[in-house]
């Protein structure tokens, strides 16, 4: 129930931000991408990019692609590793950065300015013990006989374990 909701949650706001962002020709992903590259003026490795994003590099790929067509990153090889790239925003790039970044905080202000700060901030405080549980988890059953842990579904869940692919 709760999955759901928060997924439910995730597609809405991302769709509305779609929305806002498709006026000026991007998506919630490309921005994310613009405002990556607008902490790091530097530039940063598309790998590396792609990874502090939890993206695939086809994902990045992706995005990337259309952000050089835009005229809002550029891509150079680096020396030594013609398969490496490094990005950086235009200057058009970090202008866009900035004003879509202030249009897609509206729509977070207007999801937030319908709840309490408290319940605001009860939910984020929830949400992260939450995250932090689902990184800690681990799915993976022992036994006496065999002490290396088997994927075969939830050992937290006594009785209930799976033994699908057993």
């Amino acid at each position: 129930m709760l999955q759901s909701a928060v997924i439910r949650l995730a597609r809405r706001w991302t769709t509305r931000v779609d929305e806002v962002l498709a006026e000026g020709g991007l998506n919630a992903g490309q921005l994310a991408v613009l405002n990556l590259l607008a902490q790091r003026p530097s530039g940063l490795i598309q790998r590396e990019a792609a990874d502090a994003l939890a993206l695939s590099e086809a994902v990045m790929s992706t995005r990337v692609t259309g952000l050089l067509a835009a005229g809002l990153v550029e891509r150079q090889a680096l020396k030594g590793d013609r398969r490496a790239h490094l990005l950086r925003l235009t200057d058009s790039g970090r202008e866009a950065a900035k004003l879509w970044s202030a249009c897609a905080s509206c729509v977070q202000y207007s999801a937030e300015s319908s709840v309490s700060l408290q319940d605001l901030s009860t939910a984020l405080a929830v949400l992260s013990r939450m995250n932090a549980a689902l990184g800690a988890h681990d799915c993976s059953v022992a036994t006496d006989a065999d002490p290396a842990p088997q994927s075969r579904g939830c050992a937290c869940m006594p009785g209930q374990v799976s033994t699908l692919g057993a």
